[in-house]
């Protein structure tokens, strides 16, 4: 089956199409998939490996003792810092593709690190299965979101490495809570889900699929899928339990024709473009925001220096980049002030936290005069 491109690019114009990022997409030239590739970096099946006692064919972890997790976890952080040429390649045309949400089923950030790179502003969060949902940072027709599923590897506890860790991730995703209604209900709202690199030979990919309500029979959407490397039993049983329709194309040629295409209709992000010159009738000067830092007004510093960037984050790649950065100080500084709430900070603890934060901010002020800001942001309203 062939890509009906006509009905792809009608769902993205009407922002109605949503993209799922496997582990296949980081495959290397050699044909090394993700799953080996991480195998091999840490060892894992050296029967004599001290801190794992086994590595599973469906790619889960048991290790030697529980204290060992954290140790394996930096070298999972050590393996996801190094380049992908093959996947950095396609992830810059998806980059610049208007999905209003990418999901990611890898725990790394390589997507949003292109992403920031080519000056592109968007929102970052995943799932942990173990706390409740966190706040957006911005409305989705605001910021697009790039969605990490199976936890971020910055985030210990949010990772999904063993069996106990799925059972647990399952559990909480079946009881719902884990997830920002919002995203949500975006990710419901949808007409087209686009499926790249999915591990469909994985057990519990059918399950994911099923916990997202993308098996429903008589839904009101598409699953369009490149041609994945699969048995004929197994792509039956997507094609017939999860309607997916596998389309002849690879998944390079898919992003690259739908790139092509996205620019045809003058769909893709500007990036690139300069600024435009422009003074807000209501204006306060940087100098007026370094002084609400000083006077501990972190809340009203972030949201004015996020006003005087909003009209240039998608007009400047450096800006665009900025703009990046100031969305997660905002989001620091609302976890701080949530987990200041419920009790969960020491006191020098929060006091050390908040001087990183306003440290931070001030610096990312400084780069903003720098780079030709013109001195001032908009009030807010």
């Amino acid at each position: 089956m062939s890509t009906d491109w006509n009905f792809v690019i009608d769902t993205i114009k009407r922002n109605k199409c949503v993209l799922f990022v496997g582990p296949q997409v980081y495959t290397d030239k050699d044909g090394v998939t993700l799953e080996e590739a991480l195998c091999r970096a840490l060892d894992a099946r050296n029967p004599d490996n001290p801190y794992i006692r086994s590595h599973y064919y469906d790619g889960f972890f048991l290790f030697r003792e529980n204290k060992f997790r954290s140790r394996v976890i930096s070298q999972i952080r050590q393996f996801y810092n190094q380049p992908f040429p093959n996947a950095k390649g396609v992830f810059e045309k998806i980059s610049e593709i208007p999905f209003p949400i990418i999901v990611t089923l890898t725990p790394d950030r390589l997507l949003s690190a292109v992403m920031k790179e080519k000056g592109v502003a968007h929102q970052c969060d995943f799932y942990h299965f173990s706390q409740p949902a966190r706040q957006q940072e911005a409305p989705l027709g605001e910021l697009p979101m790039v969605y990490n599923l199976l936890g971020w590897v910055e985030e210990d506890e949010s990772l999904v490495l063993t069996h106990n860790d799925l059972f647990g991730y399952l559990e909480a995703v079946f009881q719902g809570g884990k997830m920002n209604v919002d995203l949500k209900t975006e990710l419901l709202q949808a007409s087209n889900y686009i499926f790249l690199g999915l591990a469909y030979d994985k057990w519990y990919m059918q399950l994911l699929l099923r916990v997202l309500s993308l098996h429903v029979d008589g839904a009101k959407f598409e699953r369009i899928s490149p041609k994945p490397t699969l048995t004929r039993r197994t792509r039956s049983m997507y094609e017939d339990q999860f309607k997916i329709q596998f389309v002849d194309e690879n998944v390079e040629f898919f992003v690259n024709e739908l790139y092509q295409r996205c620019e045809k209709e003058n769909l893709l992000r500007k990036v690139d473009a300069a600024p435009e010159e422009s003074a807000p009738m209501e204006s306060v000067n940087l100098d007026a925001v370094v002084d609400m830092v000083a006077y501990a007004k972190t809340r009203e510093a972030l949201d004015a220096l996020r006003n005087y960037m909003m009209p240039l984050r998608n007009r400047n790649a450096k800006f665009g980049g900025f703009f990046t950065d100031l969305v997660l100080l905002m989001n620091r500084f609302e976890e701080l002030e949530k987990k200041t709430q419920r009790g969960l900070t020491y006191a020098q603890e929060d006091l050390v936290e908040r001087a990183k934060i306003n440290f931070d901010l001030l610096t990312l002020i400084n780069r903003v005069r720098e780079t030709g800001g013109q001195g001032v942001a908009a009030t807010s309203t």
